[in-house]
């Protein structure tokens, strides 16, 4: 079933998120999410959204309105393709706006314009919150042929013009800037989500090998299946009760596995997909979204 048709579950008790609630709410959201019910998902998340907007959390509550409606929009464009553009579309197109906003109010933190249009560093804005940022600007590059969707903001982010696209432009400089905080963290000694990490340069390695960048593409590989041996992959033998009760380390595990097998097949490293492909499987096998997005 599509997820898009499924109809939605009772949601009385979140119908008005307030203090008391909200953290159940956001435990919910995730769920939702990871089960792929966006119908009952996207409105949650809208209100969410408004909650945090109201009491000053608007900076983080952006990204996470993007990567909300980003998620859905992979998922329909997973599933249907050209054929589901519309809502494809417009999903894509509110995570972008959202983005653009959050790059908006990023700027005005910095001074605003200054003898016009000036380049907005993204230091201010966490590996994490990066990470989201290239994972919607590399997809909408792809999808960009196809559907209409609206444009990154490239004259704020960057001075110089990349031999690249507009969203894979914006994507390249988000991943610079959240390698450049996993880096630093790394250096402190500050514990860094490993799946950032490894999606961050996993979308240095689609970039590279979009433009033919080979000697890139190899050691970017390289470097991610280094950091998959390392990663500290949840036991395997999981029952569903468990998966469920640590839905989001299962999650992120099945993102991370499928993330890997892809790579190793675009290196035409067969051992490698099989490995990380049946990684993939076997997280993904409770988990609703990640398993219709294998």
């Amino acid at each position: 079933m599509n997820p898009m048709e499924q109809e939605p579950r009772t949601t009385e008790r979140f119908a008005a998120v307030t203090s008391e609630n909200f953290e159940a709410a956001s435990v919910e959201l995730t769920k939702l999410v990871w089960n792929g019910d966006y119908k009952k998902a996207l409105p949650l998340a809208d209100r969410i959204f408004a909650y945090r907007s109201e009491r000053g959390d608007r900076d983080a509550a952006l990204v996470n309105c993007a990567s909300n409606y980003y998620s859905a929009a992979s998922r329909l464009w997973k599933e249907g393709g050209v054929k589901t553009g519309i809502e494809v579309g417009k999903y894509m197109n509110t995570s972008l706006r959202a983005l653009q906003e959050r790059i908006e109010r990023e700027l005005e933190k910095q001074g605003g314009k200054k003898d016009g249009m000036i380049p907005v560093s993204l230091d201010g804005m966490s590996a994490n919150q990066l990470d989201v940022m290239q994972t919607v600007y590399r997809q909408a590059g792809e999808m960009a042929d196809r559907i209409p969707l609206i444009k990154p903001l490239r004259q704020l982010l960057s001075k110089e013009k990349d031999p690249v696209r507009d969203f894979d432009a914006a994507a390249l400089i988000a991943i610079r800037a959240g390698l450049k905080h996993v880096d630093a963290a790394k250096e402190t000694g500050k514990v860094v989500a490993p799946h950032t990490e490894i999606f961050l340069r996993g979308g240095a390695f689609d970039i590279a090998q979009r433009y033919g960048w080979k000697d890139q593409s190899t050691a970017r590989a390289q470097k991610l299946f280094s950091l998959g041996d390392a990663y500290p992959w949840p036991p395997e033998d999981a029952s569903p009760h468990d998966i469920s009760q640590r839905i989001d380390e299962y999650g992120q595990a099945a993102r991370v596995a499928r993330h890997l097998r892809d790579i190793a097949r675009a290196m035409k490293e067969g051992g490698r997909a099989e490995e990380f492909g049946k990684k993939a499987e076997m997280y993904a096998a409770h988990i609703s979204d990640q398993k219709a997005k294998l």
